[in-house]
């Protein structure tokens, strides 16, 4: 113990030195600097003093910028083109402002958004906090201030008019800021406004009730389509629409009418038809509505049916010459050579227990059933 005392005061006695000469050789550094100061003249003196205030300014004004531009300044990797001369440029703070490359100059201060305008349409949507307005693609300018006028909401023109939101209430606009369609129809937390535009297609567009159900109108505003569907879709290739009411789709083409009632259980649109699903089928019709491909699936699995036992004791499979094909999320019986269904998909599962018979389970109450080999039930005896 004696010993570790020892080494300890030792170590106290070394710190206290090595302080001592640090202090020392500082002072003696300082007096030699501020002789040497003295013997220089006033105005040397004078220049290096004015040389310190420049560099801390300057050094504080790099550091200043730097703060505003970490915070302010351009994203310009983000630049977007609106058309050939007229650029979107974005900020650090998540604002935007139309650069006119032709004159060099923004038209515009800073932004929240702006909106990419419809194919052969001039005016594009622009917003800035609580209000919307007009800013024409071609020139950069805004045409319909957002600040002069009560939009809390608008989207992009098509077909020469606008729709917009005032006061809770969703009306139609031109390019000249004239009320076409008057500010009469409800506006409803229901329904996600963001997911689809209020755009005419063929003098049709889509609109909502206050139950945001939806529905279409024509130019005059008047309902042509009343609104009692939960989903009407953007148009098609050719303006078809896919509508949905109570779990069950239809299809309207481009002038409103139904080309498929509100009866089946999908309709997917694609570019050269649409593939319709209703009690188990699926199949493909062209953009006319003529039948392309009969039978089409989600999916296939392979089905086998017991044969035997194996040396060891084990039942031994035997792949059948069926498949159960999946459309959504129940399954049918097809055959493997053919391609032929046997049976729609209308079972929960499928399974073999010999050759040529099948059970089956219903997805009413998931009771399962005997099949024979040509889809008919095999009653209980």
């Amino acid at each position: 113990m004696k010993t570790l005392k020892q080494i300890f005061q030792g170590l106290i006695g070394i710190v206290a030195l090595i302080c001592t000469a640090l202090v020392a050789c500082g002072r003696l550094a300082y007096q030699t600097i501020i002789k040497w100061w003295k013997r220089r003249s006033k105005w040397f003196c004078r220049l290096v003093k004015v040389s310190a205030v420049i560099a801390a300014v300057v050094f504080a004004g790099l550091m200043a910028y730097a703060f505003y531009d970490s915070r302010y300044g351009r994203w310009s990797w983000n630049d977007e083109p609106l058309t050939d001369n007229i650029m979107l440029h974005y900020f650090q703070d998540d604002k935007a402002r139309v650069y006119n490359c032709t004159t060099g100059k923004y038209t515009t201060g800073r932004l929240n958004w702006v909106a990419h305008p419809m194919r052969y349409d001039s005016l594009t949507v622009y917003a800035v906090p609580g209000r919307r307005g007009y800013i024409n693609i071609n020139t950069g300018e805004i045409v319909i201030d957002a600040r002069s006028n009560d939009y809390t909401k608008a989207w992009v023109f098509s077909e020469g008019l606008a729709a917009v939101m005032k006061d809770g209430k969703i009306g139609f606009i031109n390019p000249s800021n004239e009320v076409v369609i008057p500010f009469q129809y409800a506006s409803s937390e229901k329904c996600d406004l963001w997911k689809f535009g209020y755009i005419f297609y063929n003098g049709y567009s889509l609109m909502t009730d206050r139950d945001g159900d939806f529905g279409i109108i024509d130019k005059t505003g008047k309902w042509i389509i009343e609104p009692e569907y939960k989903e009407i879709w953007k148009p098609g290739v050719k303006g078809h629409r896919v509508i949905m009411k109570d779990g069950k789709y239809g299809l309207i083409d481009a002038y409103c009418n139904f080309m498929y009632p509100v009866e089946y259980d999908h309709i997917e649109s694609l570019n050269d038809g649409f593939v319709l699903s209703r009690c188990g089928c699926k199949w493909k019709v062209d953009l006319d509505g003529n039948v392309v491909n009969d039978m089409l699936f989600d999916s296939t699995h392979y089905l086998n049916y017991p044969v035997g036992y194996d040396e060891y004791g084990d039942i031994r499979y035997e792949f059948a010459d069926y498949l159960k094909y999946k459309v959504g999320d129940l399954f049918g019986i097809m055959d493997r050579i053919t391609g032929d269904a046997v049976t729609p998909a209308i079972y929960v599962d499928i399974n073999m227990l010999s050759e040529g018979l099948f059970e089956v389970q219903d997805q009413e109450n998931c009771d399962w059933h005997l099949l024979n080999a040509d889809g008919k039930m095999i009653p209980c005896k």
